[in-house]
């Protein structure tokens, strides 16, 4: 497993999305790094890190975490998860609540179940289209998606570059390993204090984040204003404040 460290403090580690890997969290290593020692992991078939035969789980993904985590004898620490980083942050915070301080949660859920036919479509669109057209094209049409404005412009090149080299098969697996996944029936035994962080134009509406985090006895929902699903990067300085004021209470 790839990963990068930085700084010294209470331990942060950082959990990239789907497609993504460590490289994607440069806006808040600096940042993180001045309080905190921060680890990044690439998950397993993303990045730098080892790809792997057989299928891909969501719980397998925790458990190399926590394997990282035993590895550096750095628990309990802080965990941010975003998007399929936050499926994995569920997931740890469910089996292995003891390893945690805090957790942060942005824009993803505790359920990835395909229970509405929006969500069934987002699945064999994204396999789909990483089986016909490959992942330079898939990289291509999520950046636009992400990142539509003329400003944006040096952010998508970057985006698309980087995740032109995702290796299709992971890709593939990793999608498949969320959908239907959830640990949604343990959401009230989750007493780790808790920021979910959501964006206003994330793919799921803020409401269902509220929703669930009511379920849950310490979290809070913080609101990101203009920002689409990677608020860690089309808003980074907002999303580092929410997160260094939550850590530091």
């Amino acid at each position: 497993m790839h990963f990068i460290e930085a700084g010294s403090g209470e331990p942060l580690v950082l959990l990239h999305g789907l497609g993504s890997s460590c490289q994607d969290w440069e806006y808040q290593i600096p940042e993180f790094s001045r309080r905190h020692r921060v680890v990044a992991p690439s998950l397993r078939g993303f990045g730098e890190t080892e790809i792997t035969d057989g299928p891909h789980s969501v719980k397998t993904w925790s458990e190399d975490v926590v394997a990282l985590i035993r590895h550096l004898d750095i628990g309990p620490v802080n965990l941010l998860g975003f998007s399929m980083g936050g499926a994995i942050a569920f997931q740890l915070a469910t089996d292995h609540p003891d390893l945690l301080r805090r957790l942060v949660i942005v824009n993803s859920q505790p359920s990835f179940e395909l229970d509405h036919w929006t969500k069934h479509m987002m699945v064999l669109s994204r396999i789909a289209m990483a089986r016909a057209v490959g992942m330079s094209h898939l990289a291509r049409f999520v950046a636009k998606r992400m990142f539509p404005e003329p400003h944006h412009a040096a952010t998508r090149a970057r985006m698309i570059s980087r995740h032109s080299t995702n290796d299709r098969a992971s890709y593939i697996a990793a999608v498949n390993a969320l959908a239907g996944w959830s640990v949604e029936e343990s959401l009230s035994t989750l007493v780790t204090p808790t920021l979910i962080v959501a964006a206003d134009q994330d793919f799921t509406p803020v409401e269902e984040k509220r929703a669930y985090a009511s379920q849950m006895p310490n979290a809070e929902v913080a609101l990101v204003q203009n920002s689409r699903h990677i608020t860690h990067i089309d808003q980074a300085d907002e999303l580092n404040r929410l997160v260094m004021q939550f850590l530091a209470q």
